[in-house]
């Protein structure tokens, strides 16, 4: 029977593994990015992304032996700079010119800003993209890199009509909307010569989708109603300007705990917010590593609504509370959860992979460092 197995893996490749094996050095990394940045007012993020992407990739490891992050800091700085150049200055440029012609509060400078918020909008998915085929293709194992096939225009068209189309529907095309996206990204996503697969539906997370919209929506009226009536109760007492409060036994002490309470208010709705949608994020992330696969391997993921919460929370505090330190340890934390919880199964026959001929970018992900998208 085992010599059955063993010939069974000859002929079809080598059973996929995935691991992520931590190694010492990060927290050097850390210390010296956070000075860095601080002298050089984090011009020195470029380089600072680049080694903590390295440290991170020589930590994954696929049948046993590591990536290689071949990026460089030069790469990123000039992706960031043509960006910069080619959308930022010549908005600045303009809105400056109008400011000078027609004054600081005028119709022409409400377009050109609500124009620049929509090119903004139209160009989020195209960096999403651009971003992912630039570090696919600085990614290497056993000297093979990866990268997209498809084109980041299509995509980012892709990506703006699914953002339009949940505004319409308040919401409810996410599921589908997602798994669209989800689709065109895998499908395109190369690894030497051989592409990654993506097929399903988005049946199966409708239902949760549906439990946390609902309890989201009456979370959100609760919250209306609660701070509504007060404030109609309020303008029912009080007419006049702010030095006539006191008339109506309305302290400034009482008004600034007000406002801090609608402060508190809105931190508590987020963190809410957080915890109701980490229930259907999970089962998202579940469901789209089940469709995807790989040569011969599948995938499977046990990602968990109180593990994703926890993963949250770890994160913030330690960005808040090593002031923006911790940051390399926030990116290790968010690729070991992902590698921690997925299983492989079945096998990839690597000799029949050869080396990718697409053409390197020469620049890095501009637009996703503008859009702050990520932090890898």
């Amino acid at each position: 029977m085992t010599a059955m197995s063993d010939q069974r893996q000859e002929d079809h490749g080598d059973a996929l593994s995935i691991a992520y094996r931590p190694r010492a050095g990060l927290l050097r990394i850390a210390v010296v990015n956070w000075l860095l940045n601080i002298v050089t007012f984090t011009l020195y993020r470029f380089w600072a992304k680049t080694r903590v992407r390295r440290h991170i990739w020589s930590c994954v490891h696929i049948d046993g032996e590591p990536l290689e992050y071949t990026g460089t800091g030069e790469e990123l700085f000039l992706g960031a700079l043509v960006v910069f150049g080619v959308l930022f200055v010549p908005f600045i440029a303009v809105s400056g010119l109008v400011y000078l012609v027609w004054g600081p509060q005028n119709a022409v400078s409400t377009g050109l800003n609500l124009a620049f918020s929509l090119i903004v909008l139209v160009l989020y998915g195209m960096a999403v993209y651009r971003a992912r085929r630039y570090r696919l293709s600085r990614t290497l194992w056993r000297g093979i890199r990866g990268t997209m096939a498809g084109s980041p225009g299509r995509y980012t068209l892709k990506y703006f009509a699914a953002l339009v189309l949940r505004l319409l529907t308040l919401g409810w095309s996410t599921p589908a909307m997602n798994l669209r996206l989800e689709d065109r990204m895998v499908n395109e996503t190369v690894f030497g010569s051989e592409p990654f697969g993506f097929a399903g539906s988005s049946g199966p997370l409708y239902r949760r989708y549906a439990v946390c919209w609902l309890i989201m929506f009456a979370i959100l009226l609760a919250a209306g109603a609660a701070v509504a009536l007060p404030l109609i109760v309020m303008s029912a007492k009080v007419s006049g300007t702010l030095h006539d409060l006191d008339r109506y036994g309305i302290t400034p002490w009482m008004l600034l705990l007000m406002v801090g309470a609608g402060i508190a208010g809105l931190l508590l709705l987020g963190l809410i917010y957080a915890v109701v949608w980490a229930g259907y994020t999970a089962r998202q992330m579940n469901v789209f590593a089940r469709y995807t696969q790989f040569g011969g391997a599948r995938f499977s993921l046990a990602a968990t609504a109180p593990s994703l919460i926890w993963l949250y929370a770890g994160n913030l505090l330690i960005f808040v509370f090593t002031l923006g330190l911790g940051q390399p340890f926030i990116a290790q934390r968010n690729i070991r959860y992902f590698i921690d919880r997925l299983k492989t199964e079945g096998a990839v026959d690597w000799s029949a992979i050869s080396q990718s001929t697409a053409a390197l970018d020469k620049r890095g992900e501009g637009l996703a460092d503008a859009f702050d998208i990520d932090i890898f």
